[in-house]
């Protein structure tokens, strides 16, 4: 069986709401969040990349290498494209509005025309970083 690459779901769901844009400062949760929107929505991928948490890295990587293996080597195990690949830009959001924090980890609200959901953010030494490592469980 060959290992999903990303839930498009997910990628829609990140995507969805990934902020108001405009903001370049994680020293916020609403801001590093507004930041990865921003980055996304100018196709910024490296940039967008550096905002996703260590362990969310590490786990697209480890997904990047497990399809690499099950195509035999023919596909490059490149997590940065992996994740970015074939996802429409995201939507306009209306508000990105703390939720909660508790020491290094947040929640954050992002409402767009339709639609609401919440993102969990870590506090790194970097700065704030968007935390989808809980979503990308098997």
């Amino acid at each position: 069986m060959r290992p999903t690459v990303m839930m498009p779901w997910l990628v829609a769901l990140v995507l969805l709401g990934l902020g108001l844009g405009g903001c370049n400062r994680q020293d916020t949760p609403q801001g590093a969040y507004r930041l990865f929107h921003d980055k996304v929505r100018k196709g910024e991928l490296r940039e967008a990349w550096a905002v996703l948490s260590k362990p969310t890295q590490d786990a697209l990587a480890e997904r990047a290498r497990a399809v690499s293996e099950a195509s035999g080597g023919t596909e490059k195990p490149e997590p940065l494209a992996l994740f970015f690949a074939n996802v429409p830009p995201p939507p306009d959001v209306t508000e990105v509005s703390l939720v909660r924090e508790e020491g290094d980890k947040a929640t954050v609200l992002v409402r767009s025309p339709g639609s609401s959901h919440e993102v969990q953010m870590v506090r790194e030494p970097s700065g704030w970083k968007v935390d989808l490592s809980a979503s990308l469980q098997p």
